[in-house]
């Protein structure tokens, strides 16, 4: 990878990662155990790793969106830090890949069920 695709990969992980060490601190002994994830080919090729890096932000986005009826105030708080910038890198790989950057007025949520189930579609989670 390289150009602008390599540097979306290289700030998204770097955001990624930052968002993990926040929920962990946030959520305490609450937190769940760290998913495995296997990406297999998804990483080996400029336009794989597009579409499913597209793919896993916009579901990120609907993830978030889904249990924000179920939050307190202050965890709110906490996740809107995180899908504004969860909603920003939805829309840049979306700009990379030739997608409109913003394709709706209002992102949808999912349940966790949805979230999970599409998550397990992709394959990546192990």
């Amino acid at each position: 990878m390289h150009g602008d695709l390599r540097e979306f990969a290289q700030v998204v992980a770097a955001h990624e990662r930052a968002h993990v060490q926040f929920l962990r601190k946030v959520l305490g002994p609450a937190a769940g155990p760290t998913p495995s994830f296997h990406f297999g080919d998804a990483t080996g090729d400029a336009r794989q790793f597009g579409a499913a890096a597209h793919q896993l932000e916009n579901l990120g986005v609907a993830a978030y969106n889904g249990q924000g009826a179920k939050l307190t105030t202050d965890a709110m708080m906490h996740a809107a830090e995180i899908v504004s910038v969860e909603g920003r890198h939805a829309g840049w790989i979306g700009a990379l890949l030739g997608e409109p950057p913003a394709p709706r007025a209002a992102d949808p949520g999912l349940d966790a069920s949805a979230v999970m189930a599409q998550l397990k579609a992709t394959g990546f989670l192990g």
